[in-house]
């Protein structure tokens, strides 16, 4: 049974602490926002006194900073675990990939609305760990592109404008649609597989956009309400 201070709260010195009170900072950024939380709503959340955060923690700097670190290698791990890098970027791994995101996203709702509220808005050294994150997953992203060739420097650096918007547009695909089913958002009272099943469509025909016609693409899902929740 845990120690606690008279007020019932969790002493400060405690160093197993300091994962418990970053818990709570993800759920209260995630919530509120960086500018509109205190110190003193973190210790609150995480059942402690505002002494034990500043024990461990320089203050709400720092807190954002492994707060937002904590999310980006979940999702580093995630991606890694679905399609290593040693294997092909085909539509199979991306597939994988979607999948797992999609299951980390429904598992991790507090991590999830962080990043969702974050990741516009880092700056700091927030900001060098999600540009580190984007650049990653970047790279990563043109594994799934076909390879194709080019015959003048205007049509090559056209193409790489082309695959770069495909690749970002491919990344934040699953992210933002996950933000439009938070609670209240318009996608919310959709059955989560069929969401899922037009974003997996989606993301294929991103990648196959420059595939032979005679590929044939997957069609997405027609969405509605009434469909039966697999939620």
């Amino acid at each position: 049974m845990m120690a606690t201070t008279k007020n019932g709260k969790q002493p400060a010195h405690r160093p197993s602490r300091r994962q418990h009170i970053i818990t709570a900072a993800v759920r209260v950024f995630g919530r509120n926002g960086f500018a509109e939380t205190s110190i003193q709503d973190i210790a609150d959340e995480a059942q402690v006194v505002p002494t034990a955060v500043y024990y461990h923690f320089d203050g709400k700097d720092e807190l954002l900073e492994l707060a937002m670190r904590r999310v980006f290698d979940q999702l580093n791990a995630v991606v890694e675990a679905a399609r290593p890098e040693s294997e092909p970027g085909d539509a199979e791994g991306l597939v994988r990939v979607i999948d797992a995101v999609w299951e980390w996203v429904e598992r991790n709702p507090d991590e999830a609305r962080l990043y969702q509220v974050q990741m516009a808005s880092a700056s700091g050294n927030v900001k060098v760990l999600r540009d580190e994150f984007e650049q990653r997953h970047i790279q990563r992203g043109y594994d799934y592109l076909p390879e194709g060739t080019t015959r003048s420097p205007r049509a090559a650096k056209a193409r790489h404008a082309a695959q770069a918007l495909a690749v970002r547009t491919l990344i934040s695909t699953t992210m933002l649609v996950t933000a439009l089913r938070a609670e209240g958002g318009p996608l919310s009272q959709l059955p989560s597989r069929s969401v899922l099943e037009a974003v997996r469509a989606l993301a294929l025909r991103i990648v196959a956009t420059e595939q032979p016609q005679s590929t044939q693409q997957p069609v997405a899902p027609r969405l509605t309400p009434s469909e039966p929740s697999t939620r």
